[in-house]
């Protein structure tokens, strides 16, 4: 077992629940600061500490911080409106920052977009959202606070959220291989980074070994996963026939509009 100890800050999204359930059963000790702890309790490991904090509130932050070295942030924006006031990548980390510093926090971990590293890999250019993020890795960047941002690929694991009715659909032309992660792997990645100096001002590329077509990476996921879903492929203006908001339709589209130029 291990003695590493961390505090993150998003840990009940999609992707961010399996990465805290890895490090937690890797013997990580882990304070989960969330804005509603019941909710939280409900997925995460019951060894898992919980405490409340919101990232539009100083005051919780810095008061749910207290003790914390090193701190894992998983925030995401989903939106295609770029006219908001307050941003959890943007704003909420700015805030993040600022109870790290009163907390006198060593170390901060946060996810980021491989297009941030590697612009060339996107021929249709990359998602609006990306430059709120980076605003708020600035942040980061301009704190003083060692920081390791972890740049990552596609999330092979993310086609369970596009499952229906035992079908997985696809949108759009999607013909080029892609290195695809899993959050298995980013969590490996960030366990390896907890109380290591040798990680401190780093940025590393997560991303698989073997180049796969969304079809295939989608095909043998669920060989693994549920053999009894199905992969088809769609055309990307079926996204507007599915029945979503029309925020959240426009951002999916645009999202495998992207991803259709991604190699």
């Amino acid at each position: 077992m291990t003695n590493k100890e961390l505090t993150i800050i998003g840990a009940t999204g999609f992707l961010s629940t399996t990465i805290t359930q890895q490090l937690s059963s890797s013997g990580v000790s882990i304070r989960v600061i969330a804005r509603n702890p019941e909710k939280a309790r409900k997925t995460l490991p019951s060894n898992v500490e919980i405490v409340k904090g919101d990232v539009s509130d100083l005051q919780s932050l810095t008061k749910a911080l207290k003790g914390t070295e090193t701190l894992y942030i998983h925030l995401n924006t989903e939106t295609t409106d770029m006219s908001l006031p307050f941003y959890t990548e943007r704003e909420g980390i700015q805030n993040i920052v600022e109870a790290a510093k009163l907390n006198n926090v060593k170390h901060i971990l946060q996810i980021a977009g491989l297009e941030s590293l590697h612009e060339e890999l996107f021929h249709n250019g990359t998602i609006e959202t990306r430059k709120i993020r980076e605003a708020g890795m600035k942040f980061i960047e301009d704190s003083g606070i060692p920081y390791t941002f972890f740049y990552c690929s596609f999330f092979a694991d993310s086609f369970v959220r596009f499952v229906d009715n035992n079908a997985v659909y696809l949108f759009g032309e999607l013909p080029n291989p892609v290195y695809f992660t899993n959050s298995h792997q980013l969590a490996e990645y960030v366990f390896q980074a907890i109380s290591n100096p040798v990680a401190y001002n780093q940025k590393y590329s997560v991303q698989g070994s073997k180049g796969l077509t969304f079809q295939e990476a989608a095909e043998q996921f669920f060989e693994h996963y549920n053999p009894d879903v199905t992969v088809n492929q769609m055309p990307l203006d079926a996204v507007q026939q599915l029945g979503l908001p029309s925020e959240e339709a426009m951002f999916i589209e645009r999202i495998w509009d992207l991803l259709r130029g991604f190699k």
